[in-house]
């Protein structure tokens, strides 16, 4: 059931959440410049730089906030923000990974669904008298196949450069699609959009994203003249916004050299991975461990053992001044 107010056909209200009730509208810039812009619904972010405030007296449950905590959003939710989306900072810049990988595992849980539910199904045709044992046996693995294939595409399909948010430059780095863009941070274009088809499965709840558009005309290694600005979600959720928001206001405090805002400086990736040499017992342990995390943490599963990935142009090492791709 949707929690979302329409108060005119370019006008909705969104519920509100630690304080904050976004207002979403169909505006001019959308209806020009982003595809399907004429029903698009945003919130816009940037490049007005629009500050979030939040009142952690009002915390839905389902939020692991303490609501009685006086600390302010830096000390709560920023080291959480940075966790979960970050791929490592250093002195000057911040990379945040973007939602096509921390979002990876759809795939896996639908054919996990799915073909659990086969399953049941010719279990219970066994009892049929037209029941053909041998060609079902062929149709199973043949399923079973497809449904593999499904799962190993989720979770080994390339692993996409975060987006750098260049503190000391005041620039924004994006890799999409073979294409290079240099965006300066005033330039930037992020809002939050009201996505109900794609994610709130077709109505049936809601559905919000944090969404980077990329201009044509900041593309570095391409002439896009005349396209309209390509959508790189940044993040989305289904329900609530809070999250969304959060990584936000994250970004726009980091770019805004915000003294109190956590983040950790990094010299390696921040990929998980497994330090110490796994011996007889700990593999018996390890191939249950490992189909859990598949099913509930795909995305990090996907860094920890995915070697197909992108890196960033020679380009953006000069910009940034080293060599860094981090994931």
């Amino acid at each position: 059931m949707s929690r979302i107010t329409r108060v005119s056909p370019s006008h909705l209200v969104g519920p509100a959440e630690c304080g904050h009730q976004p207002h979403f509208y169909r505006t001019e810039n959308a209806r020009l410049n982003y595809p399907f812009g004429a029903f698009l619904q945003e919130d816009t972010l940037q490049p007005c730089n629009k500050p979030i405030s939040f009142d952690y007296r009002d915390v839905p449950k389902d939020i692991k906030i303490n609501p009685k905590s006086e600390k302010e959003f830096s000390d709560i939710v920023s080291s959480e923000t940075f966790k979960a989306f970050s791929a490592g900072a250093h002195e000057t810049y911040l990379d945040m990974r973007v939602h096509s990988l921390v979002g990876r595992g759809g795939w896996v849980g639908a054919s996990l669904f799915f073909g659990g539910m086969y399953s049941l199904i010719m279990w219970w045709m066994q009892s049929d008298v037209f029941y053909d044992a041998a060609f079902a046996y062929v149709q199973n693995w043949c399923v079973f196949a497809v449904f593999c294939l499904i799962i190993f595409y989720d979770l080994f399909r390339k692993i996409p450069m975060p987006v750098r948010f260049h503190q000391k430059n005041q620039e924004v780095y994006v890799w999409h699609k073979k294409v290079l863009y240099r965006i300066p941070w005033g330039e930037c274009e992020i809002s939050a959009i009201v996505d109900k088809v794609h994610m709130g499965y077709g109505h049936l709840k809601d559905g919000y994203e944090l969404t980077l558009w990329l201009n044509p005309k900041h593309a570095i290694n391409a002439d896009l003249t005349g396209e309209k600005h390509r959508r790189l979600p940044l993040t989305n959720r289904m329900s609530k916004h809070f999250n969304i928001y959060c990584y936000w206001e994250y970004i726009r405090r980091y770019m805004g050299k915000d003294p109190s805002l956590w983040y950790e400086i990094n010299k390696v990736s921040r990929r998980p991975r497994l330090r110490n040499k796994i011996s007889i017992e700990t593999f018996i342990y390890l191939v249950p461990a490992l189909l859990i995390i598949i099913l509930f943490y795909p995305a990090r599963f996907s860094l920890m053992v995915n070697l197909w990935r992108d890196k960033w142009p020679k380009e953006v090492h000069e910009w940034t001044g080293e060599e860094c791709n981090w994931h």
